[in-house]
């Protein structure tokens, strides 16, 4: 079993996948080539996601309001929907496991821009929710820039110092992955207040660790110590470029359970 090979094997899916509507319709139509994107990440996610979740697209909505439209949602099959026509589907809050924006291509203008509506989605759905541990995350196609260190700073300012509004997992192209680490991934132990954003260049693996970082994200039964198949035998923290720590508000915290389900899920994730 070669798990580097197998997470470069999707990026050479999506390659070939990501521009199959853009050679029939050129520029002409710019919304369909990005609603095709959309599909594809999630007819990838589909593939392996567990019976108890489904992937969508559509609007958390809570009594005061709804969110922006959601790229690919995650939400619980165990919990009533208000409304679904195939993949479109509107569900409350507690019913969601994850959000994802997708983008075709981001640059550094582009980002400081892009996750603030994904953020305050985030928001609205861990304040008006039971389980504060939803996944989150932004993926990009492709990326204009070689530099990829603006974009943990700008991940910090959209957060404005709410753990509500963290942005916990970011794909960018092929190489680049952001994850949030509320503990330490190079200690077993829970360590309270760690709270940093990792960056790593992982030679055209960022889609399978982004994926597969989501399954274990909505498979709460899964452990990432335990459960070594999801992940390649080297840990990405031999990869990592650069990191930042989550500049909270003042008297802001995570739920007092966030360090410890961290620490389980850590390992090669």
């Amino acid at each position: 079993m070669n798990l580097e090979d197998y997470f470069q094997s999707l990026i050479d899916e999506c390659e070939t996948l990501k521009n199959r509507v853009r050679h029939l319709v050129n520029d002409a139509h710019w919304p369909t080539d990005g609603e095709w994107k959309e599909s594809v990440l999630r007819s990838m996610l589909r593939r392996s996601a567990p019976e108890s979740v489904t992937i969508g697209r559509g609007f958390v909505v809570h009594q005061d309001g709804c969110s922006t439209q959601i790229d690919v949602l995650i939400y619980d099959n165990s919990m009533p929907i208000l409304y679904r026509d195939g993949d479109l589907v509107f569900v409350t809050p507690s019913a969601c496991r994850g959000i994802v924006e997708v983008k075709s291509n981001t640059s550094h203008a582009e980002f400081r821009a892009a996750p603030k509506k994904l953020a305050d989605n985030a928001e609205l759905i861990r304040s008006r929710s039971s389980d504060f541990h939803i996944f989150v995350g932004f993926f990009s196609y492709d990326l204009r820039t070689a530099n990829c260190q603006p974009f943990l700073q700008a991940l910090n300012t959209v957060a404005e110092g709410q753990a509500s509004r963290v942005i916990d997992h970011v794909a960018l192209g092929s190489n680049a992955l952001i994850k949030y680490w509320p503990s330490d991934p190079s200690t077993d132990r829970a360590t309270l207040g760690y709270d940093q954003w990792h960056l790593y260049n992982l030679n055209r693996m960022a889609l399978g660790y982004f994926i597969h970082n989501l399954l274990l994200s909505v498979s709460k039964k899964l452990n990432a110590q335990r459960e070594t198949t999801w992940f390649p035998r080297n840990s990405k923290e031999a990869y990592i470029e650069s990191q930042l720590a989550f500049e909270r508000a003042a008297q802001q915290t995570f739920p007092a359970d966030v360090p410890a389900a961290a620490s389980r899920r850590q390992g090669r994730g």
